[in-house]
């Protein structure tokens, strides 16, 4: 994979942290057709794909599983509706849509992405819904890191950016702990050097 610059100079792919890989030929030809810019996307961590499918099958075994519950009483004769039927057809339903989601988890992932620019940082995320925030260094107003219990379990971390306006917040999702805390005071001196220069 080739080495991203930024104003900083490079952000490579280290094989302790190695990134996501491009999709098919396809998918990053719709990728770039969504993008309004034409720039190297910093693309998340590749335990991030991981992390998105285990929280997707948990939710989904809890759905699935409270789901059940009326299944299992009308199976037991305590309940008599609603009718079995619709108590099979419930939960394999929910059961189908994770088995959908999870199959398209991969693409989720590889949308995923940011750039740093001199004048502004691009975040995007998104396939069906393609989102690319563009925000000026001059309107943050605070940078934080968060980390999840699942993230923490493969040493990833989020970063949350938020600005003057609250439509402009957004995220990095799926980061290693030790580019997020760069990130943060990267973007952090970024602001400060902005709003000092006003």
């Amino acid at each position: 994979m080739p080495d991203t610059e930024t104003i900083d100079g490079p952000l490579e792919s280290t094989p302790e942290h190695p990134r996501l890989g491009p999709g098919g030929p396809k998918f990053e030809a719709r990728l770039r057709s969504l993008d309004a810019w034409d720039t190297e996307w910093i693309r998340p961590d590749r335990r991030f794909l991981q992390v998105l499918l285990l929280s997707e099958a948990i939710n989904g075994l809890i759905g699935v599983v409270l789901l059940c519950i009326p299944l299992i009483l009308v199976l037991t004769g305590i309940w008599t509706w609603p009718w079995l039927w619709l108590a099979i057809l419930v939960p394999a339903l929910l059961a189908a849509s994770v088995v959908i989601n999870m199959m398209l988890t991969p693409r989720r992932a590889r949308a995923h992405g940011y750039v740093e620019r001199e004048e502004d940082l691009l975040v995007r995320r998104g396939v069906i819904r393609h989102r690319v925030n563009a925000i000026p260094y001059g309107r943050l107003q605070y940078v934080e890191v968060s980390v999840g219990p699942i993230d923490r379990i493969f040493g990833l971390a989020t970063v949350e950016i938020h600005t003057a306006s609250s439509s402009t917040d957004s995220k990095i999702r799926g980061i290693c702990a030790d580019d997020a805390a760069r990130l943060r005071e990267d973007l952090s001196r970024r602001g400060d050097d902005r709003l000092a220069g006003l």
